[in-house]
């Protein structure tokens, strides 16, 4: 889960969003569209090389969300706004608490690759399996993306349990802000980015640094009870068709 658009055309891309008035809409997708982008963000995960299909994973239970470093009051508040949003797209109880209660920890820092393996390096091995996974995988993540999150599941590894944020501070309040929004929706298990679904955050080349209807809508979709932890996607399918289909009726 990353951040890949260079720091000038963000900035450009969310000034602009702003001056339009808003989001942009998904009026010209399809239901069709929906359930083939919801299949594509879900059952597939970003750094899978083999491109597997992979179990419904998502939270069960409530997320604490403690915001760590370089924390000022617009920090608190864009994390508290989102984190609001996020529980009642999800039905989840989400909320900020301290460090000692947290199950989701975003560190935000000036250079944060670099204070994660310092500063913050205790709290954050306990994302990875090991010192060298840890060391290589932020190397990797360092050189290809501006933020980053990571989970840990269960053991059969369908339900989240814990989730980290690294989030640059030193990179403008624009960036700061799409990057919590992003990190922390994709940890809620839409673990996958596709150029080819548009409007979304899920789409490192599009315009999106803000949650879409179309966005919102596939949260709703992973959250919905019917749905559960470990359904593979021919199992899943009917259901997600169903709940497309009654979400976008009640959207129009």
């Amino acid at each position: 889960m990353t951040r890949l658009r260079r720091l000038t055309v963000a900035l450009t891309l969310l000034l602009s969003l702003q001056a339009c008035g808003g989001n942009p809409t998904s009026r010209s997708l399809t239901d069709d569209d929906y359930v083939r982008n919801f299949k594509t963000v879900a059952f597939y995960r970003e750094f899978d090389p083999e491109k597997r299909e992979q179990a419904l994973t998502r939270w069960e239970g409530p997320l604490r969300v403690a915001l760590i470093g370089d924390v000022n009051d617009r920090t608190v508040a864009y994390g508290r706004a989102h984190l609001a949003e996020l529980a009642d797209l999800t039905g989840l109880d989400v909320r900020l608490t301290g460090q000692d209660l947290a199950n989701v920890l975003v560190i935000l820092s000036p250079q944060p690759f670099e204070r994660a393996l310092d500063t913050y390096r205790t709290d954050y091995r306990a994302f990875f399996s090991s010192d060298r996974a840890m060391e290589a995988v932020t190397a990797q993540m360092k050189g290809e993306a501006t933020c980053y999150a990571r989970v840990i599941t269960d053991d059969p590894g369908t339900v989240i349990t814990g989730a980290m944020a690294l989030i640059p501070t030193d990179q403008g309040r624009f960036v700061l802000h799409a990057c919590i929004i992003e990190e922390l929706t994709q940890a809620m298990g839409l673990f996958n980015d596709s150029d080819d679904i548009r409007p979304s955050i899920f789409n490192d080349s599009s315009p999106n640094l803000m949650l879409s209807d179309h966005d919102r809508i596939l949260l709703r979709v992973l959250y919905d009870p019917r749905l559960k932890p470990g359904m593979a996607w021919d199992e899943a399918e009917p259901v997600v068709r169903t709940i497309v289909g009654e979400l976008r009726r009640t959207a129009s």
